[in-house]
């Protein structure tokens, strides 16, 4: 995706699922990350659903990739698999 025209597409189609999350910072290997919470299937809280990591080169953002093995590579970040509906913060490394 190239600016503001191709983001736009993706958020409000194949990405509309991601309505609704919360994101929380933190950091992966020096670079600015994201845990991504869905909203549960069950309609209470939030999920862990993705590690977003924004890799900057200059003054741009160059990828936002997304790593989604939740169970073996989010306990280091103290990410909680699932978090509260009216939770506002997730201790961790920041």
């Amino acid at each position: 995706m190239r600016g503001v025209t191709d983001i736009q597409a993706w958020l409000t189609g194949p990405a509309v699922g991601c309505r609704g999350s919360r994101l929380f910072p933190t950091v992966a290997n020096g670079s600015p990350a994201f845990g991504q919470y869905q909203p549960s299937v069950t309609g209470a809280g939030f999920e862990l659903w993705a590690l977003q990591v924004v890799d900057i080169s200059g003054d741009r953002i160059t990828d936002i990739p997304a790593f989604r093995d939740t169970e073996r590579l989010f306990p280091p970040f103290n990410l909680p698999p699932h978090i509260g509906e009216q939770q506002t913060r997730v201790t961790g490394p920041v």
